[in-house]
Protein backbone atom coordinates (compact mmCIF):
# COMPACT_ATOMS: atom_id res chain seq x y z
CA UNK A 1 0.00 0.00 0.00
CA UNK A 2 1.44 3.10 -1.14
CA UNK A 3 2.19 5.88 1.39
CA UNK A 4 -0.77 8.19 0.19
CA UNK A 5 -3.08 5.80 0.30
CA UNK A 6 -2.49 4.77 3.96
CA UNK A 7 -2.22 8.29 4.84
CA UNK A 8 -5.71 8.55 2.93
CA UNK A 9 -6.97 6.00 4.44
CA UNK A 10 -6.05 6.97 8.11
CA UNK A 11 -7.51 10.05 7.35
CA UNK A 12 -11.14 8.96 6.29
CA UNK A 13 -11.28 6.22 9.21
CA UNK A 14 -10.84 9.06 11.91
CA UNK A 15 -13.22 11.22 10.14
CA UNK A 16 -15.32 7.92 10.04
CA UNK A 17 -14.63 7.88 13.90
CA UNK A 18 -15.41 11.29 14.62
CA UNK A 19 -18.68 11.66 12.68
CA UNK A 20 -20.32 8.45 14.65
CA UNK A 21 -20.17 6.48 12.14
CA UNK A 22 -16.76 3.86 12.71
CA UNK A 23 -13.11 4.27 11.23
CA UNK A 24 -14.15 0.95 9.31
CA UNK A 25 -16.77 2.82 7.39
CA UNK A 26 -14.35 5.20 6.78
CA UNK A 27 -11.63 2.99 5.72
CA UNK A 28 -13.53 1.00 3.75
CA UNK A 29 -15.05 3.94 1.86
CA UNK A 30 -10.82 5.22 1.21
CA UNK A 31 -10.41 1.55 0.02
CA UNK A 32 -12.90 2.19 -2.94
CA UNK A 33 -11.84 5.44 -3.92
CA UNK A 34 -8.78 3.89 -4.57
CA UNK A 35 -10.07 1.66 -7.08
CA UNK A 36 -10.47 2.47 -10.50
CA UNK A 37 -13.16 -0.21 -11.06
CA UNK A 38 -16.18 -2.03 -8.81
CA UNK A 39 -14.88 -4.68 -6.38
CA UNK A 40 -16.05 -7.35 -4.50
CA UNK A 41 -16.64 -7.76 -0.98
CA UNK A 42 -13.96 -10.32 -0.64
CA UNK A 43 -11.33 -7.58 -2.24
CA UNK A 44 -12.28 -5.27 0.25
CA UNK A 45 -11.87 -7.77 2.81
CA UNK A 46 -8.07 -8.61 1.31
CA UNK A 47 -7.30 -4.64 0.55
CA UNK A 48 -8.24 -3.51 4.09
CA UNK A 49 -7.66 -6.19 5.85
CA UNK A 50 -10.88 -6.36 7.93
CA UNK A 51 -13.42 -9.44 8.54
CA UNK A 52 -16.40 -10.25 6.53
CA UNK A 53 -18.49 -9.36 9.04
CA UNK A 54 -17.08 -5.81 9.82
CA UNK A 55 -16.68 -5.20 6.20
CA UNK A 56 -20.23 -6.19 5.65
CA UNK A 57 -21.19 -3.70 8.13
CA UNK A 58 -19.49 -1.05 6.64
CA UNK A 59 -20.72 -1.68 3.54
CA UNK A 60 -24.56 -1.26 4.74
CA UNK A 61 -23.60 2.04 6.49
CA UNK A 62 -22.00 3.33 3.47
CA UNK A 63 -25.38 2.01 1.10
CA UNK A 64 -27.25 4.15 3.79
CA UNK A 65 -25.29 7.04 2.74
CA UNK A 66 -25.36 7.01 -0.34
CA UNK A 67 -21.86 6.61 -0.55
CA UNK A 68 -21.24 3.72 -2.82
CA UNK A 69 -23.20 2.61 -5.61
CA UNK A 70 -23.68 -1.30 -5.73
CA UNK A 71 -24.11 -3.06 -8.58
CA UNK A 72 -25.10 -6.79 -9.39
CA UNK A 73 -23.24 -8.47 -11.94
CA UNK A 74 -24.15 -11.67 -12.05
CA UNK A 75 -23.84 -13.97 -8.52
CA UNK A 76 -21.23 -10.89 -7.50
CA UNK A 77 -22.17 -7.31 -6.11
CA UNK A 78 -19.69 -4.90 -6.85
CA UNK A 79 -19.03 -1.67 -4.70
CA UNK A 80 -18.05 1.34 -6.13
CA UNK A 81 -17.08 5.14 -4.35
CA UNK A 82 -19.59 7.66 -4.98
CA UNK A 83 -17.56 10.82 -5.47
CA UNK A 84 -20.61 12.84 -4.65
CA UNK A 85 -19.67 13.95 -1.53
CA UNK A 86 -22.43 16.95 -1.04
CA UNK A 87 -25.07 14.62 -2.40
CA UNK A 88 -23.87 11.80 0.51
CA UNK A 89 -23.22 14.84 3.18
CA UNK A 90 -26.99 16.03 2.27
CA UNK A 91 -28.11 12.35 2.68
CA UNK A 92 -26.27 11.96 6.22
CA UNK A 93 -27.60 15.26 7.66
CA UNK A 94 -31.34 13.81 6.43
CA UNK A 95 -30.98 10.98 8.20
CA UNK A 96 -29.58 12.72 11.36
CA UNK A 97 -32.02 15.03 11.09
CA UNK A 98 -35.17 12.39 10.62
CA UNK A 99 -33.50 9.59 13.19
CA UNK A 100 -32.10 12.73 16.00
CA UNK A 101 -33.46 15.74 16.30
CA UNK A 102 -36.72 15.42 15.04
CA UNK A 103 -37.68 12.81 17.84
CA UNK A 104 -35.77 14.85 20.44
CA UNK A 105 -37.96 17.97 19.81
CA UNK A 106 -41.11 16.01 20.23
CA UNK A 107 -39.80 14.10 22.81
CA UNK A 108 -39.32 17.66 25.06
CA UNK A 109 -42.41 19.18 23.35
CA UNK A 110 -44.59 16.19 24.76
CA UNK A 111 -43.11 16.42 28.49
CA UNK A 112 -42.13 20.00 28.77
CA UNK A 113 -45.50 20.65 30.60
CA UNK A 114 -45.49 17.52 32.60
CA UNK A 115 -42.32 18.69 35.13
CA UNK A 116 -43.52 20.38 38.37
CA UNK A 117 -39.96 21.85 39.17
CA UNK A 118 -40.25 25.41 37.50
CA UNK A 119 -36.32 25.16 37.52
CA UNK A 120 -36.35 21.95 35.40
CA UNK A 121 -38.83 22.73 33.17
CA UNK A 122 -37.22 26.21 32.07
CA UNK A 123 -33.88 24.04 31.37
CA UNK A 124 -36.37 21.43 29.37
CA UNK A 125 -37.60 24.90 27.47
CA UNK A 126 -34.05 25.89 27.02
CA UNK A 127 -32.76 23.08 25.22
CA UNK A 128 -35.81 22.79 23.15
CA UNK A 129 -35.23 26.14 21.84
CA UNK A 130 -31.42 24.75 21.16
CA UNK A 131 -32.97 21.95 19.70
CA UNK A 132 -34.94 23.98 17.08
CA UNK A 133 -32.51 26.02 15.85
CA UNK A 134 -30.51 22.89 15.52
CA UNK A 135 -33.37 21.77 13.51
CA UNK A 136 -33.59 24.92 11.26
CA UNK A 137 -29.53 25.08 11.09
CA UNK A 138 -29.50 21.13 9.36
CA UNK A 139 -32.66 22.08 7.53
CA UNK A 140 -31.48 25.33 5.68
CA UNK A 141 -27.80 23.49 5.05
CA UNK A 142 -29.70 20.60 3.57
CA UNK A 143 -31.11 23.22 0.79
CA UNK A 144 -27.72 25.04 0.61
CA UNK A 145 -26.20 21.30 -0.41
CA UNK A 146 -28.80 21.18 -2.54
CA UNK A 147 -27.93 24.38 -4.13
CA UNK A 148 -24.55 23.65 -4.38
CA UNK A 149 -24.96 20.14 -6.09
CA UNK A 150 -26.76 22.13 -9.05
CA UNK A 151 -24.65 24.52 -9.72
CA UNK A 152 -21.06 24.43 -11.41
CA UNK A 153 -18.56 24.83 -8.74
CA UNK A 154 -15.10 25.44 -9.94
CA UNK A 155 -11.73 26.50 -7.45
CA UNK A 156 -12.00 30.36 -9.36
CA UNK A 157 -15.81 31.24 -8.94
CA UNK A 158 -16.84 29.48 -5.11
CA UNK A 159 -16.55 33.29 -3.87
CA UNK A 160 -19.43 33.92 -6.81
CA UNK A 161 -21.41 31.04 -5.71
CA UNK A 162 -21.67 32.14 -2.18
CA UNK A 163 -22.68 35.33 -3.04
CA UNK A 164 -25.18 34.22 -5.34
CA UNK A 165 -26.67 30.97 -2.55
CA UNK A 166 -26.22 34.21 0.04
CA UNK A 167 -28.66 36.20 -1.48
CA UNK A 168 -31.08 33.69 -2.01
CA UNK A 169 -31.46 32.93 1.78
CA UNK A 170 -31.21 36.65 2.90
CA UNK A 171 -33.94 36.67 5.44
Amino acid sequence: MSEVMQEVLDSLAKIGKQWGIGESVGRVWGFLLFKSCPVTQREIEAGTGYSRGLVSRSLKVLKRGPMIEVKREGREIRYSVNTSLTESFGELLKRFLAENIKPMIALLSTNRDKISDAKVRETFSAVLHEYRKLNLAVLLFSKIMNDINTMPVEEENVEEVAKRIEMKIAI
